[in-house]
């Protein structure tokens, strides 16, 4: 019987690799390729959710009229349903002109939902005041910056007025209070900022809106501001023939 050969093969270590060292070739591909599904799958679903959240919900292309009024429909009350919202919200009252309520009703529109232009047009006779959500009064370093001057519409402001409406667009005061309440020209700059936008766009006036900061310094128990309110709305008086509007929200 012919002798066994030895087996010069190196015999396999059954013990694990150490932590250390890295996998193989092959390993190391999958797990990169494995790696990339996941950023990628990732990816697309934030770009789905991102995209879902900035569509602007569907608006019909007509509007649904009816002669019942909001009461005889049994819609105002304290505890209104999700489902009547989503089946009430584009139905509108076929009167467009008739008031029901004898004092003066202020309409806020917003730039973000364009139908609100729409509908402040279509019932502007049942609307005294008009507020666009336009204008903010901040502050750039020193200096007191009034934006928004890119959102007027100048045909949009004429029809309403022509109708009766008062355009009275709404200033955000974001501007930091000290700035404005301690420094004397810096109030005077503010007057001057709003008092001037006012006329050269031809506004019936002005809603000021001030934040929880403003709050904190006491907005409505401060002489000084009710002073620059007044002070405001003397100013645009005096620049115009017009009858003037200017309050405080906070």
């Amino acid at each position: 019987m012919p002798p066994r050969r030895r087996d010069r093969r190196r015999p396999r270590d059954p013990s694990p690799p150490p932590s250390g060292t890295s996998a193989p070739p092959a390993a190391s591909g999958v797990r990169i390729t494995l790696l990339a599904s996941v950023v990628v799958v990732l990816v697309l679903a934030a770009l789905g959710f991102s995209g879902r959240l900035s569509q602007s919900p569907p608006h019909p292309q007509t509007l649904q009229t009816t002669a019942r009024s909001v009461y005889e429909r049994g819609l105002v009350k304290q505890d209104v349903s999700a489902r009547e919202i989503l089946t009430e919200h584009t139905r509108v009252s076929e009167n467009r002109s008739q008031r029901h309520f004898p004092n003066p009703v202020l309409a806020y529109v917003t730039p973000w939902n364009s139908k609100g232009y729409d509908m402040a047009k279509l019932f502007s006779a049942k609307l005294t005041h008009i507020s666009p959500v336009w204008y903010d009064l901040k502050s750039d370093r020193n200096m007191l910056v009034l934006e928004g001057e890119h959102n007027f519409d100048a045909t949009w402001v004429s029809e309403l007025q022509s109708n009766g409406s008062l355009v009275v667009p709404r200033v955000v005061l974001e501007a930091f209070p000290a700035v404005v309440l301690l420094e004397k020209k810096q109030k005077a700059k503010a007057i001057d900022l709003i008092v001037s936008e006012c006329r050269n766009k031809g506004y019936n006036g002005i809603v000021l809106e001030s934040w929880s900061r403003w709050a904190a310094y006491g907005v409505l128990d401060d002489p000084e501001l009710r002073y620059m309110l007044q002070e405001c709305k003397s100013s645009v008086i005096r620049t115009s023939d017009q009858k003037i509007c200017c309050s405080w929200l906070t």
